[in-house]
């Protein structure tokens, strides 16, 4: 047993103790191997990098030109260009006009009108600076309201930059407006009485049962004066009244005791408006 035991041990001793020529070969071959192995990997990072794309370049801000244009595929659109954008800031030139024009121009009642009364026109942020404010024309002056008929404040801004500011009797739907100054000896106390329309109108006025004499004038949807005229009072027994109609559309008419438009600022180049309370 014991014999058997030390062939056994002296059989594997030489394989894992080993000669030192097997060991230097050994070597040798790995030396080579890890070169190859090397020399593999460097070869394969040059082919596979000359293959990608050049590395990105930074261009330092403000360089021009690293600019790129960017071409859009619908145009820009302005806010309020467009044809049924409304002047905000700004009106256009008031047309020139007389004060004074009657083609079948102007009156206490309108001929034919209808719907609902339009929003205030405020024209006042730009008008041209004022030279001078007055009050109202009618201050102290004790006021009598018209049953169907409200009341509103009205600022007139003349061409030389004047303000004169009113208050009026208002005339907002169809049975007021058909009604107007009718039966009525003077304005009750106000400066005047404003018809308004909801949407641009060429309705003509007519003067039949009014008892004194009136001034007229139109006023656009922008509030620019339009054109104005003196009416006459028209007798009930006069079968054919004669009409009086504005120089083209309108959304307000104003009227005042005849002759009182200049006194109110009120002829071409002006503009009416109607501050917030």
């Amino acid at each position: 047993m014991s014999a058997a035991r030390g062939e056994r041990v002296e059989e594997v001793g030489p394989v894992r103790g080993g000669g030192s020529g097997g060991d230097e070969f050994r070597l040798v071959w790995l030396g080579r191997a890890i070169w190859a192995v090397l020399i593999a990997g460097v070869l394969a990072f040059l082919v596979r990098g000359a293959d990608n794309p050049p590395d990105p370049l930074l261009v330092p801000a403000g360089d021009a030109s690293a600019t790129t244009t960017v071409e859009l595929d619908r145009p820009v659109e302005v806010d309020g260009e467009g044809e049924a954008a409304l002047p905000v800031t700004t009106l256009p030139p008031a047309p020139a006009t007389t004060a004074a024009q009657r083609s079948s121009t102007s009156s206490s009642t309108p001929s034919r009108s209808s719907g609902s009364p339009s929003g205030p026109i405020d024209a006042s942020a730009s008008t041209p600076a004022p030279s001078t404010e007055a009050p109202s024309t009618t201050v102290g002056v004790e006021r009598r309201p018209l049953p169907g008929f409200g009341e509103v404040g009205f600022r007139v801004t003349s061409a030389d930059g004047r303000i004169v500011d009113g208050v009026a009797l208002l005339a907002a739907d169809q049975a007021s407006r058909s009604q107007g100054l009718m039966e009525q000896s003077d304005l009750r106390g106000y400066d005047a009485m404003v018809f308004r329309f909801s949407s641009p109108t060429t309705g003509r006025f007519f003067m039949r049962n009014t008892r004194i004499p009136l001034s007229i004038a139109f006023f656009d949807l922008y509030g620019r004066f339009v054109s104005a005229a003196d009416m006459e009072p028209c007798p009930d027994e006069v079968a054919d009244c004669p009409l009086y109609a504005a120089a083209r559309p309108y959304v307000h008419a104003v009227e005042v005791a005849q002759g009182d438009l200049p006194r109110l600022g009120i002829g071409p180049g002006s503009v009416l408006s109607f501050p917030s309370p």
